[in-house]
């Protein structure tokens, strides 16, 4: 089995996300390969970083987000201009003191997961490139949260 490259935890880049959800998605490169039309080896060689003779396009790059709907892919593009992306779908139409209380409680959490994060990235004194990544990674889950509690705030207004 071929060794893949390892995915830090944190925001990727858009070729690294295409990568992982490529590689993720069921049934892997093979079954992706055949939903878009391409050879196997086409899009193995345009999802290697380390191959600069077959690139990704834009196009390619949307159909895998498409096909896969995998949210780092919309990380990583969000991450590319300062964006964070939600799904308002996410947030009940109609509700309850629950939905309100376990929206709450989510945006609490994740405001506690960036301070962690942070902590654990000035262990040494630097915040490097994979802790970088991780911690915008945490900012967008937060971020993500805070429109969460907005929305389901909306769906109260007359």
């Amino acid at each position: 089995m071929k060794k893949r490259h390892t995915d830090h935890g944190g925001i990727l880049s858009p070729l690294m996300a295409c990568y992982h959800a490529a590689h993720d998605y069921p049934g892997g490169l093979p079954v992706l390969a055949s939903l878009l039309n391409k050879p196997l080896g086409t899009l193995q060689k345009k999802l290697n970083p380390n191959v600069d003779t077959h690139l990704l396009t834009l196009e390619e790059a949307a159909h895998i987000l498409r096909i896969t709907k995998d949210a780092r892919i919309l990380d990583a593009l969000g991450a590319e201009g300062d964006a964070v992306w939600f799904r308002p779908d996410e947030v009940p139409t109609a509700p309850a003191d629950l939905d309100v209380l376990s929206s709450s409680t989510c945006l609490m959490s994740r405001s506690v997961a960036v301070i962690e994060e942070l902590e654990d990235a000035l262990a040494d004194g630097k915040i490097d490139a994979e802790e970088r990544a991780r911690l915008n990674e945490r900012f967008m889950r937060l971020n993500q949260a805070a429109q969460h509690v907005s929305e389901t705030a909306r769906q109260f207004e007359e």
